[in-house]
């Protein structure tokens, strides 16, 4: 088999993991059980019966389908396979919003191919709404599968100035320390307006050419790597603040038009020290 017939492959097991991991968690998210904090002291880092439950089903899943694949989660120690697949879980992404009752939480499904995300799904299952990315040699594409709009690809927007931007992020006031939380008040000043609380959602909005910036802070691998393919195959970038890649999580900044990256760098470059 080609590398591109590899990717294919697993790509069309993503309705069967979409399936397995909304059979767990829409019924626990009319009815939330098992809710514990696994954080210490004063913070507060939920995780609930559902994360761990359709983990452990997706996990059970690919195992059996890919067994010499590699597999990375939220909920449980890493799995080390024998080729260059790695897939990256997270059941729940957006786990406050889960327990609060908001529907922007969603399931977070990456694959890479030698460290790189190649594919990528966010499925919010409470919306019935999943976006794809698919980014290799062989194909680069991404879209959005709705009940009533099957597929539609997705294109970000061209927005050259940040005055004329929308800027995303979840929890500024959670997730950013001092020196980072003014660089992003800096950012924010300067665009039309912002929407905050959106998690992953934010990011296909964003690849649905809807929003243009998304600034965090604090993502887990399993958080970004199935943005990444989303984001940039709709023709955005999604990046470490310094640039680089944001496989790794840590502080990150996505845009519809690279144009944009320039001066937001140039902000955030303020924080990197602090």
């Amino acid at each position: 088999m080609t590398l591109a017939s590899d990717i294919q492959a697993r790509l069309d097991q993503f309705s069967n993991l979409s399936r397995i991991a909304r059979d767990i968690t829409l019924p626990l998210f009319a009815d939330p059980k098992g809710i514990e904090n696994k954080a210490e002291g004063a913070a507060y880092d939920p995780v609930t019966q559902a994360d761990i439950d359709a983990e452990d089903a997706l996990r059970a899943f690919i195992r059996k389908t890919f067994p010499d694949d590699s597999i990375e989660g939220e909920e449980r120690p890493d799995y080390i396979g024998t080729n260059a697949f790695s897939w990256t879980l997270d059941p729940i992404d957006g786990t406050r919003a889960f327990v609060a009752g908001v529907p922007v939480w969603s399931t977070l499904i990456a694959v890479s191919h030698d460290s790189r995300p190649v594919l990528g799904m966010i499925d919010l299952p409470a919306l019935d709404t999943k976006y794809m990315g698919r980014t290799d040699n062989e194909e680069r594409r991404s879209w959005v599968e709705r009940p009533a709009h099957p597929k539609n690809n997705l294109s970000t927007r061209q927005c050259p100035e940040i005055r004329d931007g929308i800027l995303g992020c979840t929890a500024p006031f959670g997730m950013f320390r001092p020196g980072e939380l003014a660089a992003f008040k800096i950012i924010g000043a300067g665009t039309k307006f912002m929407r905050l609380g959106l998690d992953a959602l934010g990011y296909g909005l964003l690849a649905e050419g809807r929003m243009d910036i998304i600034v965090e802070a604090g993502m887990k691998p399993c958080d970004v790597r199935a943005l990444i393919p989303i984001v940039e195959a709709a023709g955005g970038k999604l990046t470490n603040w310094e640039g680089g890649s944001a496989a790794d999580g840590g502080r990150v900044v996505a845009v519809g038009d690279a144009g944009l990256l320039p001066e937001i760098y140039t902000y955030l470059g303020r924080a990197l020290d602090d």
